[in-house]
């Protein structure tokens, strides 16, 4: 029997290359074998193939803030850094804290994604969660305000005990504002002292002490002792490439102000340490602002920073320096996330998705935020070293190739 399409390539399978041919039909997997016969047929044995990416903390800004991203510029720059499933983070304008904005906004994406897609709701008012919950992906948390989100005025405890939250994942913002400082916000070092590393603590304390059937995702930690409070819970959680490459110390100006903060070098080498194991899920936070938002001063300069097509590239450049291993980019890039939401996607096996991204591990190049496809043109990784995609497949259809997005705005809501 011949398959559709059958692509020859090089995949990672228990941590070893191997040249492999992966039979697809109607947009999924249909075999994995050593010899396939397609109808169409793509040799790629000199690329690796890894399932497409999944980063479920994204923010792509629409509605309301169209000036830093949409649903059209952040699923294309997604795509472009290999990336075919994004989930988009509630805090926008209007929030998806209610049903009505949660299927506006629903609708926008739909028109415009160039990657399959799910949406979080807002945790806030207990009638709208039960109006919301079949329509999202999972549910946010806020513990802390942050750049266009504000804290819940209810209990974590209310909320989360709600049986609605039954199977769903909340993703959680942990931070507690109790523990914050009132310095004057001038600079990096500032930032971190002042959303220091016990208001993380504290409120990932708090959290981890409610007894609730929800599933608790714990996003962008950024020390050791909550990444073993997490894991001492079985809880999952999330590293970001900021949190475990950058510093409080670099020369990043306000491009490097996020929620919550960098932190110290030798905080950060420990969080590398954690990463090295191969069981955390890495996401981006992708979080733009206009260049001309992040120029101006510190303390009025918005949180956060675009990463979306970014977050595999640098991955995939520390495996192929030896400070990681390959595997564990493919785990916790694609695969863990995958399976936190019971995604068909991040495998490369029957049954899942064909979402498959190629890369050509010879190419490593120094990021350039004007090359980047996210509104934002910018990036606190200027220079880093990163490997790029050279051609991503989203279900069985080619939508990068030869640098260019050649299908758009075939994306798919995960809800549906």
């Amino acid at each position: 029997m011949a398959h559709e399409l059958v692509i020859k390539a090089r995949i990672l399978q228990a941590g070893a290359f191997r040249t492999i041919c992966i039979g697809i039909d109607n947009g999924r997997i249909s075999a994995v074998q050593a010899e396939l016969k397609g109808e169409k047929e793509f040799h790629f044995e000199n690329y690796l193939a890894m399932p497409g990416g999944v980063d479920i903390h994204t923010h792509m800004r629409e509605p309301g803030f169209t000036n830093k991203e949409d649903f059209y510029t952040g699923t294309m720059s997604a795509a472009f850094g290999g990336t075919t499933t994004i989930l988009d983070m509630p805090n926008t304008i209007p929030a998806t804290d209610n049903a009505i904005a949660f299927q506006e906004k629903l609708e926008l994406a739909s028109e415009k994604a160039n990657v399959d897609f799910g949406l979080f709701a807002q945790l806030a008012d207990i009638d709208e969660i039960a109006k919301m919950a079949p329509m999202a992906i999972g549910f946010k948390l806020f513990m802390a305000d942050t750049t266009s989100a504000s804290s819940v005025d209810s209990p974590p405890e209310i909320l989360l005990t709600s049986r609605h939250m039954v199977g769903k994942v909340v993703t959680v913002h942990a931070e507690d504002p109790g523990q914050f400082s009132n310095d004057e916000c001038t600079d990096l070092h500032r930032h971190n002292l002042i959303r220091n590393m016990k208001a993380e603590s504290e409120a990932v304390k708090t959290i981890l002490a409610i007894d609730t059937p929800a599933k608790i995702n714990l996003a962008h930690l950024t020390t050791r002792e909550c990444v073993y409070m997490a894991q001492r819970n079985k809880s999952s959680f999330e590293l970001t490439p900021h949190h475990i490459l950058l510093d409080e110390s670099m020369d990043l100006g306000a491009q490097g102000k996020v929620n919550p903060p960098l932190r110290k070098r030798p905080v950060v080498d420990k969080l590398f340490n954690v990463m090295k194991t191969g069981r955390a899920i890495i996401a981006s936070d992708h979080a733009p602002h206009t260049l001309e938002e992040k120029s101006g001063d510190f303390a009025a300069t918005p949180s956060g920073i675009p990463g979306v097509e970014t977050r595999i590239p640098l991955m995939l450049a520390l495996a192929e320096k030896g400070l990681v291993k390959h595997q564990a980019v493919q785990d916790m890039c694609c695969q863990l996330p995958a399976d936190l939401f019971d995604l068909k996607k991040g495998r490369i096996e029957p049954g899942y998705d064909a979402d498959l991204a190629f890369y050509d591990l010879q190419n490593m190049v120094k990021i350039d935020g004007q090359k980047l496809h996210s509104k934002a043109r910018w990036t606190p990784f200027e220079g880093f070293g990163a490997i790029f995609p050279v051609g991503v497949m989203l279900r069985g259809n080619m939508i990068i190739r030869g640098g260019k997005l050649v299908m758009e705005k075939t994306g798919r809501n995960l809800t549906v």
